[in-house]
């Protein structure tokens, strides 16, 4: 969807978001939305590219004077050492969804654990000293935890299928930032005994995606949950997963991943723009993005 008041002309600048497959991707839907609203003459729309692929569609984006770019897998690593400069927690953990180009030298930065805090205190959380535990050791658990970090979190829980990949990353931050991190298997007995205690919980494992052929083994464990704990799903398709639908029917705060996706891609607009969207832009944003999500059912 490009913006409704765009007239392409020679000042017209594109900006890719590329990735192997992207037939799932809604990302331009919600770009070309705060395009519009801002008059920004741009537009967004979708590459398929794979790994081997990349160093020709870098020399294409200096041919094409492309000055940003946003990426997802399986380049987030990929993109590293094409860049001159990457912030330290991407450069740690090999995430990088956002690329711009300023005076001729590229920056790349990662705004998925920007998106995750932005969205749980949007909803009403509190992250200061409070216990979180995060499901699922994938490329943005990583990113989340650095940025619980920054604000402050109390005891942070990550709990994954493979131990070794959520040990992996608990080293990692401890090594990096000196902050504890517990790393648990996800098997049913302790996911209920650790999300007992959490006052949020994020489950940020591709598990429950539309078209992921993997479905949840066990659910249980949201019923151990207190009251009052925020419940964070950071899958956009659907928009409520039967994750989250579970955590609804126990009487939970839910916050679906297009809130996520929306507080994030307001870091990577500032980034990239000097511009942050306010709520009621975030609220189009919405609509624009439901309803793209509806029409592809």
């Amino acid at each position: 969807m490009a913006h409704s008041n765009l007239i392409c002309n020679v000042e017209t600048r594109l900006m890719p978001i590329i990735g192997y497959p992207m037939d799932h991707s809604s990302a331009s839907q919600v770009y070309n939305k705060l395009f519009e609203i801002y008059n920004i003459n741009r537009v967004m729309f979708p590459i398929e590219i794979q790994p081997e692929g990349l160093a020709d569609y870098v020399a294409a984006a200096k041919t094409l004077n492309i000055d940003t770019y946003s990426l997802t897998m399986p380049l987030k690593a990929a993109i590293i050492p094409y860049l001159d400069d990457v912030d330290p927690c991407s450069r740690v953990f090999n995430s990088v969804n956002i690329v711009k180009t300023v005076n001729g030298k590229t920056y790349g930065a990662g705004m998925d654990g920007k998106g995750c805090v932005g969205a749980l205190l949007a909803a009403g959380a509190s992250i200061e000293g409070k216990t979180v535990v995060l499901v699922g050791a994938g490329s943005i658990s990583g990113a989340i935890i650095y940025e619980l970090i920054q604000h402050k979190a109390g005891r942070i829980i990550l709990m994954n299928r493979t131990l070794a990949h959520a040990e992996s990353i608990a080293k990692t931050i401890e090594d990096n930032w000196s902050h504890p991190v517990e790393a648990y298997e996800a098997t049913p007995e302790l996911l209920d005994k650790y999300c007992s205690c959490a006052d949020i919980f994020i489950h940020s494992s591709p598990v429950g995606m539309h078209g992921f052929p993997a479905t949840h083994s066990y659910l249980g464990y949201i019923e151990k949950m207190p009251k009052s704990c925020f419940v964070l799903d950071a899958i956009v398709n659907p928009e409520y997963t039967e994750l989250l639908k579970k955590a609804q029917s126990c009487g939970l705060t839910v916050i679906p991943g297009m809130h996520m996706m929306i507080s994030q891609m307001t870091e990577i607009f500032d980034f990239c723009f000097g511009v942050r969207p306010g709520e009621k832009e975030k609220a189009e944003c919405r609509k624009v993005l439901i309803a793209y999500l509806d029409s592809m059912k």
